[in-house]
This record gives C-alpha cells, structure tokens and sequence, in this order.
C-alpha cells in the first residue's frame, strides 16, 4: 500500500518534538560542551545538503553547547568518503553521525572508531543492512527505508497504469549513477521486484554522474530496448537527463502521453518535474529529520547515557500530483531564492 502522511501533521510531529526537548536559545550563547560531526556523501553539488545544513543549524540553537561541523565529499565516491571518515575521526569528536553507503569498506574504519576509541556513531540517510549482531555497532539508523522506496514507486506506478493516468507499462530501466551505493541499489531492487510480481521487466543500467555522458549511455539503452517505456532515476539529479534522452528520442516522455519517468527526493528539480507534468512522482525521505534526530540522539547518549531501541524511518512519503502543491511552498521555505535558481531550466 502507498505510504503517504498529512504534510501538516507531519510537520506539526516534527516541530513539536523538537520544540519539547530545550528552549530555543542563541546559537554560541555559551561554550561547546560537545563536537558532533555529520560526514555526508552530500555536498555543495547535492541541493539535499540543504535541508540538512538547515536542520543542524536548527538543532544548535536549541542545543547552545553542541557544536556541530559539517563535512562533505564532492560525490558520493566510496573511497572519498572513507578517507574523509579517516580524517574526522582522527580528530577524536564527541559524536559521528554518517551513511553507511558501501559497508564493507566502512566496517572497520567506524568499528574501530566505536569499539576502541569510545567514540558514537549513528547512521544516517543509508544503513548496514545486515543483523544487528552483526551491523556496524552505531547507535541506531535515522533515514529512510530504500527498498521500500523503490517498492512504493513501483505500486505508484502500477497504480497509475490501473486508474488509466500513464499507459501501461510493458517494461523498465532503473537508472543509477552509484553502482557501490548499497542505498541506490536497494531502490533498483524494490522496483525491480515490484514490478516482476506484475510481470513487468525492469534492468538495471549504470549511468555517468555527468549529464552528457549520462544522456548518451540512456539514449542508446533506449535505442536499443524499444519495449522499454519507464525510466526510473534513482537520484534526483539525474532526473531531468532521463527525461531529456527519452525527449531527444521523440518518445513523449511526460505524464500520459508516452514513456514515463519516476524519481527521488524533495528536491527543486524533482518537485518541479512533478508539477510540470515532466515526472509521474518523486518522493520524500524526510532530509530535515536525518539532519536533526541524528544529533539529538548522540546527544542524549552523551548527556544521559540513552541508548535507542530501535532505528528512526524518516520515509519514503511519495510526492504527486495530490499533495504537490504543498510540497513545493514547504520546500521554498528551505531553500529560499535557491529554490528556483536549482530548477531553472532543468527541464527545457
């Protein structure tokens, strides 16, 4: 069943909550009791690392003696972000909080950090898959569910195809630009899944995370597997390229009319595809919690020794053209004049 939640009551959860914990108090009222670090995969490249500059931002002034550093790899390379984990490591912080975007590689970097240096960690926007007897011993996982993201996108689409809003699918191509983002894969393998108890085929193609290389690689994919009329972008900003290789192929790829694109993310491009007509919906995985619960979660560790029972889903709430329009407004509210600067002519 599509998951989908009232904006306003989820906002109102949000803001509550957060609103309980601490009164609001100037960021630098008074000394740093605790450094936190946030090591992304999201950088000034991604407009994600919005909504979670944003939310940290938030946590701190409630929070006056918490002082949290961002840090972020250029892409979302698997090497990169070890070695950046290294680094911050190094500088022995209060608290970690980071996605765990290929595990094995980042298993014995973190567990050395927890086990032998005393240092928390929690995981954020991807997680270790594995047992937890087994995981990466964080405190707990804040984020969305990607396998589910992927399934919720495959039901929305079938869905669409039963009410008679797209044509029917008859085969797909999940487009991921991170072959060793264990997140992005899990978003393949639920649609692919889904969409195989329909009996619909769907493969996965590995793109470039530049545009022209990207649209090239789609555009002979498509060439040559005519039957296929649903691409599936897996990231955001890789949306409007799917599109724009469907378009330059004259395969009407807009919503109703011929082949038809998904994607990912409360992003200015994605949510503008959706209310352009361009993309049939994209989705949210709730980026302001894992920017904020992450932290109040070391925090609570190191203040009061809390320790979570269980992993904190931030999503997926799948946006359309229902709730759109509500989306957008809440999202300006973040990102302010960037908003539009970010989709300005990404699908022209």
């Amino acid at each position: 069943m599509k998951q989908k939640f009232h904006l306003i009551s989820l906002l109102l959860l949000v803001f509550l909550a957060v609103g309980l914990v601490a009164p609001a108090t100037p960021v630098n009222a008074q000394a740093a009791k605790y450094h936190f670090v946030m090591i992304s995969h999201i950088g000034t490249n991604d407009p994600n690392e919005l909504w979670l500059t944003f939310a940290i931002a938030d946590f701190q002034k409630r929070y006056p003696d918490v002082k949290i550093d961002y840090q972020a790899t250029t892409t979302s390379n698997i090497e990169d972000l070890v070695s950046l984990a290294k680094q911050v490591i190094a500088t022995k912080p209060d608290g970690i909080a980071i996605p765990i975007l290929a595990t094995d590689p980042l298993d014995s970097v973190l567990r050395d950090a927890v086990t032998k240096q005393g240092i928390p960690v929690v995981a954020f926007n991807v997680k270790d898959g594995r047992a937890a007897d087994k995981r990466i011993p964080y405190l707990a996982y804040v984020g969305g569910d990607e396998l589910q993201v992927g399934i919720q996108m495959g039901n929305e689409l079938l869905a669409a195809a039963k009410a008679g809003t797209i044509p029917a699918p008859k085969a797909a191509v999940c487009a991921d630009w991170d072959p060793s983002h264990q997140g992005l894969t899990a978003r393949c393998k639920g649609f692919g899944d889904t969409l195989a108890a329909a009996n619909i085929k769907s493969e996965v193609l590995t793109i470039s995370q530049t545009q022209a290389d990207a649209q090239t690689t789609m555009e002979s994919y498509l060439q040559g597997h005519t039957d296929v009329n649903v691409i599936f972008a897996v990231t955001a900003g890789s949306a409007p390229w799917m599109w724009h290789a469907a378009n330059d192929l004259k395969l009407n790829p807009d919503v109703g009319k011929g082949l038809t694109v998904l994607s990912v993310d409360e992003s200015p491009v994605t949510l503008e595809g959706v209310k352009q007509g361009h993309l049939l919906a994209t989705h949210s995985q709730g980026f302001y919690l894992q920017g904020y619960v992450p932290f109040e979660l070391l925090y609570w560790n190191k203040q009061l020794g809390y320790k979570p029972f269980t992993d904190v889903l931030t999503g997926p709430i799948i946006i359309d053209k229902s709730n759109i329009d509500s989306w957008i407004p809440f999202t300006k509210n973040i990102f302010g004049a960037t908003y539009d600067k970010l989709a300005q002519g990404q699908w022209q």
